[in-house]
């Protein structure tokens, strides 16, 4: 299933087992996916949470309500609780009814107010954003809302509209994508941006190793090999947004507002 996740969330089952482990549970909670929710996708959590001092809300609650234990080596491969595994479920339902191939943190988030039995989905609808959006969904009976075509695939408008605040605090200009040189680090196998330090004996260069970059927004693939479509971005000079989805939400904006 994790090849169809976009690498955003996948970043956020990274997260998730990492606060499995620092609460030393033998399980990936739904708890702790939502934690790793809140740490990944900050503008998504956005949605339902109105403000960071809700942020802080839920941490605490997690941590009165959980028991602690030793903490677990993060390098420990925990596995998924059963309810953790109906969510992932629960996300690709989510991303098939709205067209999508990807499975994306906005899945994700669909999935955990899916599960309505789990510590996650519990926290989450005790808040008046989060039971607005499970209310909308009852009432168009299931059907995607409010939806928005980029590359063919309808995504909700209300998720982009969010996007744009925090993405209009930065200068976008029109690039060619190219591979970026990474460092590996030779025992772990990690990767490692900064290449100023190659004379360190513990890493090797690999030139191009970072073949392929995601737009924020829609998660389009931006890489050398697979067409014109994908072949040039915006860049804010260190993260990405495709053609599409700067010239049809961010330009107009940017130019009502000269």
């Amino acid at each position: 299933m994790f090849e169809r996740y976009t690498e955003k969330a996948r970043r956020v089952i990274f997260f998730a087992r990492y606060e499995a482990s620092m609460f030393g549970s033998p399980y990936i909670e739904t708890e702790h996916m939502l934690l790793g929710l809140l740490r990944e996708d900050p503008v998504l959590t956005s949605l339902v949470l109105p403000s960071a001092k809700s942020i802080d809300a839920i941490r605490t609650e997690i941590e009165e309500r959980t028991t602690l234990r030793a903490k677990t080596s993060t390098s420990v491969d925990l596995p998924l609780s059963n309810e953790s595994k109906r969510v992932q479920a629960y996300a690709a339902e989510e991303a098939e009814r709205f067209g999508h191939k990807h499975i994306g943190s906005e899945h994700l988030l669909l999935g955990l107010l899916s599960e309505k039995g789990a510590f996650a989905a519990y926290l989450l609808l005790s808040l008046d954003r989060a039971r607005a959006i499970v209310s909308k969904r009852q009432h168009t009976g299931g059907q995607a809302p409010d939806l928005v075509e980029i590359h063919g695939e309808g995504w909700d408008l209300e998720y982009v509209q969010a996007q744009l605040p925090n993405l209009r605090k930065f200068s976008w200009r029109k690039r060619e994508w190219k591979p970026l040189d990474i460092l590996v680090e030779v025992k772990s196998g990690r990767i490692f941006f900064d290449v100023t330090t190659t004379a360190d004996p513990d890493f090797e260069i690999v030139t191009g190793g970072w073949s392929r970059e995601f737009c924020l927004v829609c998660h389009w693939e931006l890489n050398t090999n697979g067409g014109p479509e994908h072949a040039a971005g915006y860049t804010n000079g260190r993260e990405w947004l495709c053609i599409e989805c700067y010239e049809t939400f961010l330009e107009p904006l940017d130019k009502a507002s000269e």
